[in-house]
C-alpha cells in the first residue's frame, strides 16, 4: 500500500535512505519501506481521504508552503491497517494534530471512525454538510445517497461509540440523513477553480474550524 505525500516531512526508509518530501512533492511512499526517524517543522498533518482532486488542488497551489502542514493522500475507499498505522506513527513521532478532508458522505465519517479506532485521533476539517449550507452550494452539486449510504449513516448514530462520543459528528451525520445527499470536495470548483485552496482551506485554518 502507498500514499502520496507533499510538504515538510523527512524520514528514513529501510536500508538507511533518507527521503525528503519537501523536495519531491507528491512523492509516492510505499508504507512497508518506511522505517522511522521522522522530522518536520510542520504544525499540522492534512489527511486527504479518497479525493485525489482535493489533494491535487492543495498541492498544485502549494498550500503547504503557506500553511506549515504535511499533506497526505490515501486512495483507499476504506483505510487499510497499514495506512492507519502510518498516519498514527506520523502523529505520534511528530506530535501533530491530524485534520481530515474528504467528501461529505456517510462513508467518510465511517473512515474517520476507523482511524480513531486504530489509535489515530483526527479532527474533521471538511467537507461537512454545514459547509454546504453555509456556502449556499447549488443543489446540482449534491448527489443523492442510496439505501446503502443511508444505512451507513444510521449505523454510527446507533452503534458506533466513537462517533457517538463526538456530538458535532453526530449533528453532521444527521444533516446527511435529513437531506439524503452527499457532496464531493470537487463540487467546490464551481465556486472558483482554486476555491478549495485559496478560500475554503485558508478560512478553515485561520478560524481553526474543525471538529
Amino acid at each position: 500500500m502507498a500514499v502520496l505525500i507533499a510538504g515538510d516531512l523527512r524520514f528514513c526508509q529501510y536500508g538507511g535512505r533518507m527521503v525528503d518530501c519537501a523536495n519531491a512533492r507528491g512523492r509516492q511512499v510505499t508504507l512497508r519501506h518506511v522505517e522511522s526517524n521522522m522530522t518536520s517543522n510542520a504544525e499540522y498533518i492534512i489527511l486527504v481521504v479518497g479525493s485525489y482532486g482535493a489533494y491535487f488542488r492543495l498541492t498544485k497551489d502549494e498550500v503547504d508552503r503557506r500553511f506549515p502542514c504535511i499533506i497526505v493522500y490515501t486512495p483507499d475507499p476504506v483505510p487499510e491497517e497499514d495506512t492507519i498505522s502510518f498516519v498514527r506513527k506520523m502523529k505520534e513521532e511528530l506530535d501533530l494534530p491530524v485534520l481530515a478532508i474528504a467528501e461529505s458522505s456517510p462513508r467518510s465519517v465511517k473512515n474517520f471512525s476507523l482511524f480513531v479506532a486504530g489509535g489515530c485521533d483526527i479532527k474533521w476539517l471538511g467537507l461537512r454538510p454545514s459547509d454546504v449550507v453555509a456556502l449556499k452550494m447549488h443543489p446540482r452539486c449534491m448527489r443523492p445517497i442510496n439505501s446503502r449510504d443511508l444505512k451507513l449513516a444510521q449505523r454510527p448514530l446507533e452503534k458506533d461509540a466513537i462517533v457517538k462520543q463526538r456530538p458535532e459528528w453526530v449533528e453532521e451525520l444527521k444533516k446527511m440523513v435529513e437531506t439524503r445527499s452527499k457532496v464531493e470536495v470537487e463540487a467546490l470548483s464551481p465556486l472558483g477553480w482554486s476555491f478549495l485552496s485559496n478560500v475554503y482551506f485558508p478560512d478553515k485554518m485561520v478560524a481553526q474550524d474543525w471538529i
